[in-house]
């Protein structure tokens, strides 16, 4: 009964075949209760009456034959958390492992909410290694499809986001951008990072000063770095009243990979080798995650999570929606009402729309 519910409510984003939507929604429910994505566990946890051996074959079916619409996917996170039209602060992140001598490696695009980053595009490289500009020309391409340029209020990233034809194309897009530059970048053309600063005292700051980085009029902030020593310089083609704070946010989309990982679904436990099928896991674990996301968002206006005594809360959102969907999914019976209420977070009224 839970399986053809959930099914159902996906399918207002999917329209799938009923067996690939029953084995859908059988993933997701599954992937939850057992937190790992082998599809050794993840059979035996499948509600059905069918033998383990058999949901095993299932499951390779299903990631042989189906391929994700990421469109659809992306436009199902943007309607379920109310993003359309809002400003959004996108990060640009990459996370990578090895199975055996295969090198898993993806460029992922999230965008700031509550805490955590939600995941929107993402592409699997075929190689190891940092990405390149038009790889990320590509994957920010795919999402303006979606979210206009207005509608994006910074989009965040790390050392490896760099290079002039890079922030050339954004400033062409008209997109505000916020990235950290390696100390070994040369500024006016002469002087690396961290000898323009090198009497910088660890009691100050730069902020939106601007300067000349490779050919191009930038606004750069620097200071030293509380927990390292070392310089911490972003660069902007915007002014921001608070660029470092506004660059802390990009560590959300951290928060959200150790969730896909160890403190989650342990995405790294996965054996798939091929690209398409990688991509169709992500797909299905960012429908896991963001209902987990949303039942803890609800539960938490219902009731909210103690504070411990150095100020922070015991549990993440998704802890917390995670923790709950578990708690039902082992008593299917007991908490069937109470499915019924959370799995009522994935209903929209109307069909998603771009930004």
């Amino acid at each position: 009964m839970h399986i053809n519910e959930l099914s159902k409510i996906l399918n207002q984003y999917f329209n799938f075949h009923k067996s690939r939507s029953d084995c859908f929604a059988q993933l997701i429910v599954a992937m939850v209760t057992v937190k790992t994505v082998n599809f050794t566990h993840l059979a035996t946890a499948f509600m059905t009456k069918s033998f383990p051996e058999s949901c095993y074959k299932r499951i390779q079916r299903f990631f042989r034959f189906l391929q994700f619409d990421s469109f659809a996917v992306a436009s199902m996170v943007i309607a379920l958390f109310g993003l359309k039209n809002k400003k959004l602060k996108l990060s640009l992140d990459r996370t990578n492992w090895k199975f055996g001598k295969l090198d898993i490696n993806i460029l992922m695009l999230t965008v700031a909410h509550k805490g955590i980053a939600l995941p929107l595009m993402w592409s699997c490289l075929k190689k190891r290694g940092n990405s390149n500009t038009p790889e990320r020309i590509d994957l920010i391409k795919r999402i303006l499809l979606l979210i206009s340029p207005q509608n994006i209020e910074c989009l965040l990233g790390d050392r490896e986001f760099v290079g002039a034809e890079w922030i050339k194309w954004l400033d062409e897009q008209n997109i505000p951008f916020l990235f950290r530059i390696r100390n070994n970048s040369l500024l006016e053309g002469i002087l690396p990072v961290n000898a323009f600063f090198k009497r910088l005292s660890p009691h100050k700051k730069v902020k939106n000063g601007k300067i000349i980085l490779w050919e191009r009029t930038v606004f750069l902030s620097t200071r030293w770095s509380q927990s390292k020593d070392e310089l911490v310089t972003i660069i902007s083609n915007r002014k921001f009243q608070s660029p470092f704070k506004l660059y802390r946010k990009r560590w959300e989309i951290e928060t959200f990979f150790g969730c896909l990982k160890k403190r989650g679904f342990c995405f790294e436990d996965t054996h798939l080798k091929h690209i398409t099928r990688i991509e169709t896991l992500i797909c299905v674990l960012t429908i896991a995650f963001c209902w987990s996301h949303l039942v803890g968002e609800q539960k938490e206006a219902e009731v909210p999570v103690k504070t411990k005594s150095h100020g922070r809360k015991a549990k993440s959102l998704f802890r917390y929606g995670f923790d709950e969907l578990r708690r039902i999914f082992l008593n299917p019976i007991r908490k069937f009402s109470l499915f019924l209420k959370r799995v009522k977070l994935l209903i929209i009224n109307e069909k998603p729309e771009v930004c």
